[in-house]
């Protein structure tokens, strides 16, 4: 089966695990096109191949870097829907996005008979900006669509309510096992001076909805000797530092900016605990939560809120607080910093319940998928 795969998310190096395990399946030849440059994190990351993959992977100029809804490609599509003549066409980006309208265009133009699979992290029923325009490129990509991939069941019901009819089948998001992983990083923890504390981590935006006032109101309230290790940036940041200097702990805060995605895991097993303290607001809600499974694979216990779907992906394997309640956070960080073996539980069951969001697994599933397609 030949199998032309769209995702700008595949410049990240964590994110080609699955279609790399696809690509080595006997039957299938699998492309990839990705962005040669995309803008993550307060940081410009570029391309990079990978000589492990057997992807065939081809990188291409794009316009509005850092816009998933708006970013598009500036050329060489053609030749990959004309020459190649895909049997599945799998687009990883939203069905209301400007990447999304020129897929389609060009696949029912060059290979009408060809399959097709969207994703999406869909997570509120909101309408989308910028008028009628997305609402009509994603009635396009949901007549072209034999496939959905929501992330989540919420999505897939979100999806049906906003006119989709077709087959959606849940796919989570996954973690690579090779890059995350215990491991030592002593080294690490002295530059970072977190030497001898129990580390509290977050990692991510730092933007009003993912509730790190609540996070900094409840270590301001805990009895431990700890470090707070906050990885990430964004506009909410200069509140937070006033936040912290009105509630007496600034010196308590290691403030680390973005970084590149494969050196994440190295700051993660920094953390005694990590935490994910999310707010809905009327136009968002936490849609997955990868952290969350990134810390069970580098066996750090995790909490997070009860925000979206945080809950369902936490499973049995760490703890879940209200979201906004500090003292509920406080009380069950300080049970994971005062009970080892409660920690130590935690961790066994994370250990466990991260293989259901292994890429091996996802990569598994998504190849049944293909050929279910294929042989209906």
């Amino acid at each position: 089966m030949r199998v032309l795969v769209f995702s700008h998310s595949y410049i990240m190096k964590p994110y080609r695990r699955k279609f790399s395990l696809i690509a080595e399946r006997p039957d299938v030849e699998l492309r990839v096109v990705t962005a040669n440059r995309w803008y993550e994190s307060i940081q410009e990351i570029h391309f990079q191949p990978d000589p492990n993959i057997r992807c065939n992977e081809f990188p291409c100029a794009i316009r509005f870097s850092g816009y998933g809804s708006r970013f598009y490609y500036r050329g060489g599509l053609r030749a990959h829907f004309q020459d190649f003549q895909p049997d599945i066409v799998h687009l990883e980006e939203e069905p209301w996005s400007v990447n999304a309208l020129q897929v389609t265009r060009l696949k029912r133009k060059y290979c009408p008979d060809s399959r097709f699979i969207f994703r999406t992290s869909l997570s509120i029923p909101a309408k989308q900006k910028f008028g009628f325009l997305p609402v009509w490129i994603e009635r396009q990509v949901f007549r072209e669509t034999d496939v959905a991939f929501p992330l989540s069941e919420n999505a897939g019901r979100i999806l049906k309510q906003r006119g989709y009819s077709g087959d959606a089948i849940p796919f989570p998001n996954g973690v690579d096992l090779r890059l995350f992983h215990k491991m030592d990083v002593s080294d690490l923890r002295t530059s970072l001076g977190l030497d001898s504390y129990f580390v509290i981590g977050y990692l991510g935006r730092i933007i009003e909805s993912k509730g790190l006032d609540t996070l900094i109101a409840s270590a301001a309230r805990l009895d431990i000797d700890y470090r707070l290790l906050i990885i990430g940036d964004g506009e909410h940041k200069p509140s937070l530092v006033k936040i912290a200097e009105e509630l007496g702990v600034t010196d308590r805060i290691v403030w680390v900016d973005g970084m590149l995605p494969e050196k994440v895991a190295e700051f993660v097993n920094c953390m005694n605990t990590i935490v994910l303290p999310s707010r809905t607001t009327p136009d968002w809600v936490e849609f997955f939560g990868r952290v969350i499974i990134e810390g069970m694979a580098c066996e750090v216990p995790v909490i997070g809120s009860d925000s979206g779907e945080i809950p369902r992906v936490i499973g049995d394997a760490g703890l879940v607080f209200p979201e906004g309640d500090a003292e509920a956070l406080a009380d069950q960080i300080n049970r994971i910093a005062l009970d080892p073996t409660f920690a130590r539980q935690l961790i066994e069951r994370g250990l466990k319940r991260v293989h259901e969001f292994t890429w091996e697994t996802i990569a598994e599933r998504t190849y049944q998928v293909y050929r279910s397609m294929l042989e209906s």
